[in-house]
């Protein structure tokens, strides 16, 4: 019923957009000027999909949902994380666990999203890696919907990829400062140039240095990070690039698993005040840290052998380590909202000494030609993926509670981890991609193998006794038609499967992966030689094969659980002159196995950017707005709902010549507010913080 009343709702915008159309001109036409499209970093805004479909073709030539974030909308919003980055693109709750230095928290259409890294898998187990740097990225693109069939074992909800700054880009030499809020003091350099004379040999070198303190009392989040490349371009035919990737991170957990009351509502007959601050720190100033060490190699390598065939092959090796301390609010004394008597809480102690290597190779041979008078694009490829990670943990006995309304900190007692076996992951997986165009249409279609195995670790690559052992089919089609004003009507239906269904039923039978499906209604509109592009969506995801209590056989599990999620996106660029907007709309109607909404998935969610160029009143100058808006969530189960809020963000720039001064202000109106409660906990957001940013390109 939700789908056949959206669709006609999606009619109707599919009647209204050709009225914005200027003229008749066939879309393979769009050439779009660079003055209108180029930043100070660059490509204001993405037309192509990027690296994330591996084609690299048109958005509005997609039948997918795909949104990419360039280096210019990231340095223009001041992102400084991976999640700052996501928070203006629709179907993205982005940060839902509020302040959370261990890692980049997303969910894309309801569930956490496949993390990737320059098209390879990023991450396998929990805080045991580094989180990428805003500075040191291209791009991050969004795929929503099922993907198995492109990367094998995933989350139903979408893959994130992150794209790295390399040698193979044309990119200025650029230095930039910045200071901020809580003494932020951040140092970058990206350059570039060739080393030979015939300039078949490049090198890049991206590196940036942070001392930064951050809104939690007692806390530090510095950064050591360097990234040089070298591509090797002999021909126009053959390029070969190999990245290196140092990242070092000293920084603190942040996430405090404050209680419901004193962040929500009010402590009053539970603690010692009312509110508690945002700034608050429960742990212990010399105990808790979050220190991580990341590095790997890449190496991406392109051919092309005749006007028919080329291909790619991506590689990468990466070892990360992350020593963890933290002190949290301990999960207790809930029928008094988990305080003590006196006001005071308890709290609990963690050590963890975590690690993590993994291999991936990702190999696709891509073949152009005609077939009759239909133009077809073949993607034949394989991929494989080792991964091996494993958590020591311990925990200790705390020396005294404290009042988090007035802190005295009382130290803590040595903690001994205990020595567990890692978990290895193995992955292969063979698939094979196509494209029909003819006339006005385009047709895709694919198909992948795969199988997993998952069990305890050897101590390196590869399996003792497996735990999961799983193969399966997954695919994807769309059909897309393209009228010659730049409307482009779609509809596409994708699978996925993932291994995240370990152990076995009450008789014995090993549990089978969950299964994703989507079904999605869409359409696209950029009109030629612009690079305005609006598009909506209509989507019905299911993920099923998700584990629930067994009726007959208490203390075990069957997997008969479901989980949906329909809903309509929408996503809008225009430049209107010395004015450019981006707008998204959410809107989400889910219910997971236990048949309530969703946890953390606002049912509305809303955001807009707003950029003003005054080019002949004030030249130079450049002035910037956006709000987000993020509707009320649920717990998971019906209890506890977490409000809605509004934020307003804020940049001011000025460039002249080569160089560019900036103002970036996030929740300008320091909104005090929660992004989610559940368990009798919730988690801050942040407050206001300001960053002023120098760069220069030379």
């Amino acid at each position: 019923m939700f789908f056949t009343r959206a669709a006609v709702s999606v009619c109707a915008l599919v009647a209204a957009m050709p009225v914005l159309a200027q003229d008749t001109i066939e879309l393979e036409q769009i050439t779009i000027e660079g003055e209108a499209t180029d930043g100070f970093f660059g490509e204001a805004v993405a037309t192509s999909t990027g690296t994330i479909t591996k084609t690299g073709d048109a958005i509005a030539e997609t039948p997918r949902s795909v949104s990419v974030v360039t280096e210019q909308q990231l340095q223009q919003r001041g992102a400084r994380t991976v999640e700052d980055a996501l928070k203006y693109a629709p179907g993205v709750t982005a940060g839902q666990w509020g302040l959370d230095a261990r890692s980049d928290w997303s969910l894309v259409r309801g569930f956490s999203p496949t993390t990737l890294h320059d098209g390879l898998p990023a991450r396998y187990g929990y805080y045991n890696d580094t989180t990428p740097e805003p500075f040191m990225l291209d791009s991050v693109a969004i795929l929503r919907g099922p993907a198995s069939g492109l990367y094998g074992s995933g989350s139903v909800g979408g893959v994130v990829n992150t794209t790295s700054k390399t040698a193979a880009q044309d990119a200025p030499n650029l230095w930039q400062l910045q200071v901020g809020s809580h003494d932020r003091l951040q140092g970058g350099v990206d350059v570039s140039g060739d080393l030979n004379a015939s300039g078949t040999l490049r090198y890049r070198f991206v590196g940036l240095a942070r001392d930064s303190e951050t809104q939690v009392d007692f806390s530090q989040d510095d950064v050591l990070a360097f990234a040089p490349s070298i591509t090797w371009r002999p021909s126009e035919d053959t390029e070969l690039t190999v990245l290196a990737n140092y990242q070092d991170a000293d920084r603190s957990p942040l996430i405090q698993f404050a209680s419901l009351y004193g962040t929500l509502q009010p402590a009053t007959g539970f603690g010692n005040g009312a509110f508690l601050p945002n700034s608050l720190f429960i742990g212990e100033p010399d105990f808790d840290t979050f220190e991580t060490e990341q590095r790997s190699i890449t190496a991406m390598f392109k051919h092309r052998f005749n006007a028919t065939w080329s291909m790619n092959a991506n590689f990468r090796y990466l070892e990360g380590e992350a020593e963890y301390q933290h002190a949290w609010w301990a999960f207790d004394n809930f029928a008094n909202g988990r305080y003590n008597p006196d006001g005071t809480i308890n709290r609990t102690f963690y050590r963890a000494e975590n690690d993590l290597k993994t291999l991936a190779l990702d190999s696709y041979a891509t073949a152009e030609y005609a077939l009759g008078g239909v133009q077809m694009r073949t993607i034949l490829g394989a991929s494989y993926t080792r991964g091996t990670h494993d958590s020591d943990i311990g925990y200790g006995a705390q020396i005294a509670p404290i009042d988090p309304f007035n802190p005295v900190y009382a130290g803590f007692n040595p903690i001994t981890v205990t020595d567990t076996p890692g978990t290895s992951v193995d992955e292969w997986g063979v698939y094979a991609q196509n494209r029909a165009s003819f006339d006005r249409w385009i047709v895709d279609f694919g198909l992948r193998y795969g199988a997993i195995e998952t069990g305890a670790s050897k101590g390196s690559f590869g399996t003792t006794t497996p735990a999961a052992d799983d193969d399966k089919w997954t695919g994807n089609a769309a059909v897309m038609y393209r009228f010659d004003n730049g409307l482009a009507p779609y509809l596409s239906y994708a699978t996925s499967f993932q291994q995240d269904a370990i152990g076995a039923d009450a008789a014995g039978n090993p549990f089978d992966p969950t299964e994703g499906e989507q079904v999605e209604l869409g359409v696209k509109y950029q009109p030629a030689g612009t690079d305005m592009l609006l598009s909506a969506a209509l989507f019905d995801l299911t993920k099923s094969n998700m584990l629930v209590q067994d009726p007959a056989n208490p203390g075990f599990q069957i997997q008969t659980g479901e989980t949906t999620a329909r809903g309509l996106e929408l996503e809008a660029y225009r430049n209107f002159g010395d004015v450019s907007l981006q707008a998204a709309y959410t809107y989400l109607d889910t219910e997971n196995a236990a048949g309530f909404d969703i946890a953390q998935t606002p049912s509305h969610a809303a955001s807009l950017w707003v950029d003003y160029k005054p080019a002949d009143m004030l030249p130079g100058w450049q002035f910037g707005g956006g709000m987000r808006y993020t509707g009320t969530s649920w717990d998971g189960s019906g209890t506890q709902a977490t409000p809605a809020y509004t934020l307003l963000d804020a940049s001011i720039g000025y460039e002249r010549d080569n160089w560019r001064l900036a103002l970036n202000i996030t929740n300008l109106t320091d909104e005090r507010y929660v992004t989610t409660c559940q368990s009798g906990a919730c988690y801050f957001g942040e407050g206001r913080t300001a960053l002023l940013t120098l760069s220069s390109t030379f």
